[in-house]
């Protein structure tokens, strides 16, 4: 809607201020008839491809969002092209550009669009480059940087059109599909959308499936490295590829002979992928590798790779996978809030338990290899104790391990030194069990199956996610694990990590008149979403299952609610 100040009205104004001082200059200049209109662009547009934002709309969206809170999902964005930074250039290493845009082409109401990718959400290497005044289509990430700045994510945005002109004139064979399990693995876009969900440089905390046809060999396989480089998009050319670096042969095991590989060959990888310095997604080096060539495997088929399972208890104790994926949700160097038990096997030992410290450090998986390990970081012995004399490790033991676990410096899950210990070496343990934390105290707060487990309870701390709510009465039919259509404000229900799903991992919780309902049902407060909670209430059956009523204070996202006991 524009709103137009017009010169008619500026020359009363001036007219009136200055009629009785005729010869004292203007002190502004002030528009003439028939001089420019002042115009304010509002916000249109949804966001999609077939009706995107303009950069006002763009504008308003992001700067509502948390500082450095990165959108869920792409958005387009339309506009004009102000400036630019860094333009698209075949001799440049990046592959992307850096410039401004707005509604009109002018410096008013800028958005910046940061190292976006080229047409076809491609590495730039030929092409129409960049001019002011070109009229532009940006699909992608966006984020709130700061707080101050409104910008695309490096590398995960690109030019969807330019001029009109859209991804060299034709449209990707296929969009993103398939979950990453060997029965249903993802396709090259599919894999490159997960990862950017990884963040810069951090590993899946799984094995992923990965199927597709050899576009390119950068590296050959051989037997002095024993893997192979090489691109992979669905259907054999170099639209939307992904590249799978370092992979080893068939049967996971370096290459000593056998088939090569050749372009157009249909392959799956499987391994750890990760998103490298945040611009370049691939398999992680030597942590992936050739599962079929052409339909044909390596040998005798692994159990599901890195499937995480287990909830943390000593009944259900993670297995690496699994503590794995919960210290994810942690947050970089949060130590978890209690003990947690993992079992696996021992896949190497980098320090020996020994007498001068009296803990060891050493990697477990499920089978004992080197897949999928999870790093014990100077563990105490047996009985929660330091090392003094007993049986030592060796690879394949069975363990448990009890204790804090930690994402250290946000790209190592790990357990915290000297706050973890070796609870049973091949099923020996060491003597009365510690009690593990978890209190239900404000300072050691039961997780959820903790809770669960605890049965009725009367005032309890329960440290949690906020998950979903209930519609109707029927816990297991009416649970919704999201935010949307949100027709219920009496209750919320919390899990153990952000992403759970399982109705029998979760627990609904009551949410009486006041500050807890107003500040914590999903209905108003739909940006509490997957964010921490920690409440105070009492442990009892609620829609027939173990949940918490009548709660009187909640911390979550740095509010409190009600009165703290």
């Amino acid at each position: 809607m524009k709103k137009i100040l017009k010169s008619m009205f500026a020359l009363a104004m001036a007219a009136l201020t200055f009629t009785s001082c005729e010869d004292v200059p203007e002190p502004y200049d002030i528009p003439t008839e028939g001089g420019e209109e002042t115009i304010v662009i509002e916000p249109t547009g949804s966001g999609t491809e077939a009706d995107p934002y303009n950069v006002a709309a763009a504008l308003e969206l992001v700067s509502a969002m948390e500082s450095n809170v990165e959108s869920t999902s792409n958005v387009y964005i339309k506009g004009k092209v102000v400036s630019i930074t860094t333009n698209y250039d075949e001799s440049g290493t990046f592959g992307n550009a850096v410039f401004y845009i707005s509604d009109d082409g002018t410096n008013k109401n800028q958005f910046y669009v940061y190292r976006a990718l080229y047409l076809g959400n491609q590495r730039y290497s030929s092409g129409t480059t960049l001019q002011e005044g070109d009229e532009v289509v940006v699909c992608g990430k966006v984020v709130n940087y700061n707080g101050t700045t409104p910008e695309t994510v490096q590398s995960q945005a690109y030019l969807y059109s330019l001029n009109g002109e859209s991804g060299g004139g034709s449209t990707p064979p296929e969009g993103a599909s398939g979950s990453g399990t060997l029965e249903d693995p993802f396709n090259a876009a599919g894999v490159i959308a997960y990862i950017n969900t990884l963040g810069a440089d951090n590993e899946s905390p799984i094995d992923v499936y990965i199927k597709g046809k050899v576009a390119s060999i950068t590296e050959q396989y051989g037997t002095q490295f024993g893997n192979a480089t090489f691109d992979i998009s669905d259907d054999g050319t170099a639209n939307n590829k992904f590249t799978v670096y370092r992979a080893l042969y068939l049967g996971n095991q370096r290459y000593s002979s056998g088939t090569l590989l050749k372009e157009g060959d249909e392959v799956v990888v499987c391994g750890r992928v990760v998103n490298y310095r945040g611009n370049t997604p691939e398999t992680v080096q030597n942590k992936a590798y050739l599962y079929s060539l052409n339909g044909e495997g390596g040998g005798e088929t692994p159990d599901t790779p890195g499937e995480p399972k287990g909830t943390g208890t000593l009944e259900d104790p993670y297995n690496a996978a699994g503590v794995i994926a919960y210290i994810n949700t942690l947050g970089a160097d949060n130590e978890s809030p209690n003990d947690v038990y993992i079992k696996g096997k021992v896949a190497s030992i980098t320090e020996q338990y020994g007498t001068q410290f009296g803990n060891a450090t050493f990697n477990i998986s499920d089978d004992g290899t080197a897949n999928n390990q999870f790093t014990v970081y100077r563990a105490l012995y047996l009985g929660n104790e330091r090392y003094s004399s007993g049986t030592l490790l060796k690879e394949g033991d069975e363990v448990v391990i009890c204790g804090k676990v930690v994402n250290y410096r946000g790209n190592t899950p790990e357990t915290v030194q000297n706050k973890a210990y070796l609870y049973s070496l091949n099923s020996e343990g060491g003597g009365d069990d510690p009690e593990p934390s978890g209190a239900g105290t404000y300072d050691e707060p039961l997780t959820v199956s903790q809770a669960i487990a605890k049965g009725t309870v009367s005032g309890a701390w329960v440290t949690s996610y906020i998950v979903g709510w209930v519609e109707g009465q029927v816990y297991t039919s009416g649970i919704h694990f999201s935010a949307e259509d949100c027709s219920s404000q009496t209750n919320i229900v919390i899990a153990e990590t952000p992403g759970e799903t399982d109705p029998s991992k979760c627990m609904p919780v009551q949410l009486p008149k006041g500050d807890l309902r107003s500040g914590l049902n999903l209905q108003e407060n739909a940006s509490l979403y997957g964010k921490q909670l920690l409440i105070y209430g009492n442990l009892e059956t609620y829609f027939s299952v173990p949940g918490l009523k009548a709660p009187t204070y909640a911390e979550a996202d740095g509010k409190s609610f009600g009165k703290k006991p």
